[in-house]
């Protein structure tokens, strides 16, 4: 007997999250491989929100049948952490579940999958047979949106400092719907800086963008539109100085320029400047004890400090609380961190996660005090945690053909037998946390969170 398929609407606490596992075009095909598909309602029961950018209509002519009772599915596509009170019994669940890393606040979700008999496939483990991952989307969308917000809060911030800016035309992603409509709005303010310069109260603009992933190439393809030329460190000071107005500066860096040895390391920095690229990175990953940020020469000088960096509590920051005080008392260059990855109180120490509603805090680095909103002494950081939902459509359907190549193996496999016999792919068995309750292998170390 088929499968029975579901589509999970996204809980009210997902603050703007509009996007879906499954698009029309995608439930379409389902249906036509012959499996009863059910999707919930867009609009919230009790609130009337709408949580998805493609309505009901779009799903009842793919020939999908729109419920809120999704308990006949035995298959239920989410997106992000489901709410612990809609986890159903014996369901396979695939979703961002954000626990392989043991990150506290999901603790009680994964606890509950267990209790319930949960099969868990985790779209960000997702990997090929070298461990790459292939469900990046949203990551590249991420840095779409990413690059918009900062940039329009550097219009709205100029404007209310009384600076009138080429960046003031800009709207927030979520407001352009669409990333074409992003780009059309890039191209204006494009041809602004072309004929009118960046303002001359301010030094000649400097972006720099931290990591060269997925994040940091989906900021970069929409920074290009802008007129811009790519520099290193060392000409930070001259084009500071005597830089034109009439272009943006990207100073656009990875690990081995973002962080440099430490003069107390138990390697010696004639060893390690000879070292090429690759083995400064592995180095670098081996013992981040031995580095230190190099962004103290960095930020004096730059405008937007855009972090596209995945990090964690072993690797030492870039941007600590106290090293932007000291920067701060004497250089007010930085105007805007777009914190992308927004890792609270991560790389950038004084990071805190923002939601689309309310996008936007200062952050006075001689106080440090935090005030929310685009007014106030300091810096203005935008740490929107999920970027992605201000292009909706646009990442749902590049989404969508990420896992196009495995939407058949994952509605077609036998969820009943074992994790052996399933005869899911091995790409999608490697993102298999927890099957019937359990954790897989590679997974097992993961009791260790539910245990804590």
């Amino acid at each position: 007997m088929k499968n029975i398929i579901g589509v999970l609407r996204e809980g009210l606490s997902k603050k703007g999250e509009k996007r879906a596992a499954v698009t029309p075009e995608y439930a379409k095909q389902i249906v036509e491989w012959g499996y009863k598909l059910i999707v919930q309602p867009a609009a919230h029961p009790e609130t009337g929100e709408i949580k998805r950018t493609f309505n009901d209509e779009e799903y009842k002519n793919a020939g999908a049948e729109i419920s809120e009772d999704l308990a006949p599915a035995d298959v239920i596509f989410g997106l992000k952490e489901i709410d612990v009170d809609k986890i159903l019994p014996n369901k396979t669940y695939l979703f961002f579940s954000h626990t392989h890393k043991g990150q506290p606040k999901n603790k009680a979700m994964l606890q509950t999958l267990i209790k319930n008999n949960s099969t868990v496939i985790d779209y960000e483990l997702i990997r090929n047979d070298k461990s790459i991952r292939l469900i990046t989307a949203f990551t590249y969308n991420a840095g779409y949106a990413g690059i918009v917000d900062s940039l329009w809060t550097l219009g709205k911030r100029l404007k209310i400092k009384g600076v009138s800016n080429p960046f003031e035309s800009l709207h927030q992603a979520i407001a352009e719907e669409h990333l074409s409509k992003a780009k059309e709005s890039f191209k204006l303010a494009s041809r602004e800086i072309e004929s009118n310069g960046t303002p001359e109260d301010l030094p000649p603009i400097i972006v720099c963008i931290l990591g060269k992933g997925k994040t940091a190439e989906g900021a970069r393809e929409m920074f290009d539109i802008l007129p811009h030329e790519d520099i290193n460190i060392e000409q930070l000071k001259e084009i500071y100085q005597n830089g034109s107005r009439k272009k943006l500066y990207a100073l656009h860096i990875d690990i081995e320029k973002i962080y440099r040895l430490k003069r107390d390391s138990e390697f010696s920095g004639e060893e390690y400047n000879k070292l090429d690229v690759k083995d400064k990175w592995q180095m670098y990953f081996d013992h981040p004890e031995f580095f230190e940020t190099n962004l103290d020469i960095v930020l004096p000088y730059t405008t937007v400090l855009m972090n596209c960096i995945i990090w964690s509590s072993k690797y030492p920051r870039t941007t600590t609380k106290s090293l932007m005080k000291w920067i701060y008392k004497d250089y007010k260059t930085l105007q805007v961190i777009g914190d992308i990855t927004c890792d609270p109180n991560g790389s950038i120490e004084f990071s805190k996660e923002t939601w689309i509603d309310d996008p936007v805090y200062i952050y006075n680095p001689e106080t440090e005090m935090i005030t929310d909103g685009f007014e106030g002494e300091g810096i203005a950081v935008m740490a929107v945690t999920n970027l992605p939902c201000e292009f909706s459509a646009d990442a749902s359907i590049q989404f969508g053909g990420n896992l196009e190549p495995f939407y058949n193996n994952i509605v077609s496999a036998d969820y009943k037998k074992s994790f052996d016999d399933s005869e899911l792919a091995p790409e999608i068995k490697r993102a298999v946390i927890m099957w019937k309750g359990e954790f897989t292998e590679e997974f097992k170390y993961m009791r260790e969170y539910i245990e804590e």
